[in-house]
């Protein structure tokens, strides 16, 4: 369907309305066209109602801005829900678990297709056995189909057919990764161990037939971001191929939200390719509902992969050699390669930097250029999850960058494993919220789902109970005088990151010119303990005054 096509709705909603504009709740928001047109009391809903609107009341429950997601994965995260199985603990507690998932899944699989599983983020340490399964032990499963294990993006685990037709090798002779340097773990005796990093788009698996792609991309959003009031969301587009399936889904309403488009290079093509195509993009179903803001790149690798470029040295366990820092993937000349290419052509550039060393480059970078305010703020992915000084921030005002960070990898791994892979150099400044807004700092909020995701993690209401709870995957309550409250989480996981898209101006926020983008809450969860954020449902989405989804107990 396209914008013209596309239904917007009048309606009037009442409750606690939450705008996140920094003034007390209102009690009425009225949307006519799609937009909001009035926010303020009950009588504004009782004109609506005269001039024939319909009025839904919400009571006491809250009503907010419809989330924003910025960083999502949605074309793996689909593709891995319809043909991969799920090996996640705690589904499955042991490795014996994960084989015999797989062993029971092979018996489908297609002559010529992969036997693909997922698992957690640091699967290694969540598995009772502290460590990946082996390459002979998935060989137990089968030698004759591929096998691979993706556990949370960075790092896979091969068996022996699969390593012969990735052709490992050549990643050991300096061929270049995609989403960090690649690595080939070797036994003692130079064999690949079946554990690598950084090439998982690089594996020969057969591609998913694109009406399959299709529906698990409607069936996945619907599921796990529309039930959560996600409205908005930013795409880490892998490829090309399903960038019109991405915008027909969109523009027939199958997926109910707005996107936003970041090819990532050299994921989906090399830099100078992805620019023209993110600078030429049109959506069908218009800009209103899709477009391409910028490109992807990446400055280092992940912690999972134990390859992301830190100041402080991995500690011998997790080190291949003394005084290991990860590896960089950019450096201050390849940043600022990047900057001209986006700045020529107008579009922004988001660059993954798990570790400080990585955003020293990019800082260096952009500080080295007159102007950095002059232009399109550059987005760095997953600054603010570990900040090693708090002089930092200020070097992160004056680039003009726009930390986008993950607050449910606190509870992922950053609070329980950051500090087995770098000692005490992990131990403090994860995630500092606190620290962020006091300096001035406006950190963005995102889930970056992708495979391996933990159950919650799309979730923005366990994002907010993360943001003031911090709690880790073991349960320990880390460096609790860097919580914020519940209003300040609700704003990055609105307003900020509409900013983050440079869609501040429609959405995000409940006021008036804004398009009608809103998720009714099954409560007010500011009226009691922690338990009721993280608890909290969303009983109905609006988008652009049309309800897309009603939680069946709610309906």
């Amino acid at each position: 369907m396209t914008t013209a096509r596309r239904q917007h709705d009048s309606i009037a909603l009442t409750g606690r309305i939450v705008s996140v504009t920094g003034g007390a709740d209102a009690e009425a928001v009225v949307i006519i066209n799609g937009r909001i047109a009035a926010v303020g009391s009950r009588r504004l809903a009782e004109e609506a109602r005269t001039s024939g609107i319909e009025v839904r009341d919400f009571g006491e429950r809250a009503v907010v801005p419809g989330f924003v997601d910025p960083h999502i994965h949605l074309e793996l995260l689909s593709t891995a829900r319809g043909r991969a199985v799920d090996c996640r603990v705690p589904g499955c507690k042991t490795i014996a678990d994960v084989l015999d998932r797989l062993i029971e899944a092979a018996a489908d699989v297609a002559d010529g297709d992969w036997l693909l599983g997922y698992g957690n983020l640091f699967f290694d340490q969540k598995l009772a056995e502290r460590r990946l399964p082996t390459r002979a032990e998935l060989d137990r499963v089968s030698t004759t189909i591929p096998i691979q294990i993706a556990c949370g993006g960075h790092t896979s685990v091969l068996n022996t057919r699969a390593l012969e037709l990735a052709q490992v090798e050549r990643f050991l002779n300096g061929a270049a990764g995609l989403w960090g340097s690649p690595v080939v773990h070797l036994d003692d005796n130079g064999v690949p161990t079946g554990v690598v990093s950084e090439i998982d788009q690089l594996l020969p698996v057969p591609p998913m037939d694109r009406a399959e792609v299709r529906r698990h991309l409607a069936s996945t959003y619907s599921e796990l971001f529309t039930a959560y009031g996600v409205t908005t969301f930013g795409e880490m587009l892998s490829s090309f191929d399903n960038a019109d399936i991405m915008d027909d889904l969109v523009g027939s309403k199958d997926i109910a939200a707005r996107g936003v488009l970041y090819p990532m290079a050299p994921s989906a093509g090399p830099l100078e390719e992805v620019c023209d195509w993110v600078s030429t993009y049109r959506s069908r179903a218009g800009t209103d509902w899709m477009r391409a803001a910028g490109t992807k790149l990446f400055a280092d690798g992940g912690y999972s992969a134990r390859n992301a470029a830190t100041r402080t040295p991995y500690v011998a366990e997790h080190a291949p050699y003394p005084g290991y820092k990860g590896t960089l993937n950019m450096t201050q000349g390849d940043v600022l390669r990047a900057l001209r290419a986006t700045r020529r052509r107008d579009i922004q550039v988001a660059i993954h930097a798990n570790g400080p060393r990585a955003q020293d480059e990019i800082l260096s970078a952009l500080l080295s250029v007159p102007g950095p305010h002059d232009h399109r703020p550059v987005r760095i992915e997953h600054a603010g999850n570990l900040v090693n000084d708090r002089a930092d921030l200020e070097l992160f005002r004056r680039a003009n960058v726009i930390p986008v960070l993950q607050p449910v990898f606190l509870y992922n791994f950053m609070a329980d494993f950051v500090p087995m892979l770098l000692g005490d150099g992990g131990l403090t400044g994860r995630l500092p919220l606190r620290s962020m807004l006091d300096d001035g700092v406006g950190p963005v909020a995102s889930s970056d789902v992708a495979p391996g995701a933990e159950a919650e993690q799309s979730n923005p209401m366990f994002s907010i109970w993360e943001c003031m709870a911090r709690r880790s995957y073991w349960g320990l309550h880390i460096e609790p005088a860097e919580t914020i409250s519940f209003t300040e989480a609700l704003r990055l996981h609105t307003i900020e990151g509409a900013r983050s898209l440079g869609m501040q101006d429609s959405v995000g926020s409940i006021e008036v010119g804004k398009w009608g983008d809103i998720a009714v809450l099954d409560r007010d969860p500011r009226a009691g303990g922690l338990d009721e954020v993280r608890s909290a449902l969303v009983d109905e989405v609006f988008l652009a005054g049309v309800s897309v989804h009603k939680r069946s107990a709610a309906a």
